[in-house]
């Protein structure tokens, strides 16, 4: 699924560029796993990195990049996700390589930059995946002021006009409503003075 792994003994002293990039197949499988089932990518997902060694821990360095796109959370329209997200990874030698994924990379719980490796070969697919997950838009837009769609015939309002009113419901208790909030606006009745034995026993004789 895509070229993301890198040999581990071709990793030296001195910095090496690579650049990974991942194919449909992997975009297709990984694709549920978002908000946006139907996003489309428009140009491939590349992780290009520096790498090299810190005696034995693995530093790499770099971005990945790729074009993506979605729906406009209020229209529907495209929008198009210009990724350019930094990468930075530093690797130890796993204490305990059985516990280490099949890719041989254990990122972090807590932190994305951290984590251990283990094996000859390292799948960068999981890094790739937490750097897309991050830079998702919780409400994707196509422009911060959007009207959205009218909600009487559809239209998108930013691109097209429409002489749709919005009525507002029928509302049975709409009238009642609307004596009560009278009511709250008008002073209410005095409350009249206790008369009879109870009053006199306060303070009659």
């Amino acid at each position: 699924m895509g070229n993301l792994t890198v040999l581990t003994d071709t990793i030296q002293e001195t910095p090496r560029q690579f650049r990974l990039e991942v194919d449909a197949a992997w975009w297709a499988e990984v694709r549920p796993l978002f908000r946006d089932p139907d996003a489309k990518l428009i140009t491939p997902l590349a992780a290009e990195f520096e790498a090299y060694r810190l005696g034995a821990r693995l530093l790499f360095r770099g971005r990945v990049t790729g074009e993506i796109e979605l729906r406009c959370s209020r229209c529907g329209e495209p929008v198009v996700l210009r990724l350019a997200e930094p990468l930075e990874l530093l690797l130890e030698p796993a204490q305990n390589p059985a516990q280490v994924p099949e890719g041989g990379i254990e990122l972090d719980a807590e932190d994305m930059e951290l984590g251990r490796y283990a094996g000859d070969e390292l799948d960068f697919g999981p890094v790739v995946l937490e750097i897309l997950a991050l830079a998702w838009p919780m409400q994707p837009l196509c422009a911060e002021s959007c009207l959205g769609l009218c909600p009487v015939c559809g239209a998108v309002r930013g691109r097209q006009a429409c002489s749709c009113e919005t009525k507002q419901a029928n509302r049975p208790f709409a009238g009642l409503g609307q004596l009560l909030e009278e009511s709250r606006r008008q002073p209410g009745p005095e409350t009249p003075v206790a008369k009879g034995p109870a009053a006199k026993g306060r303070g009659g004789k």
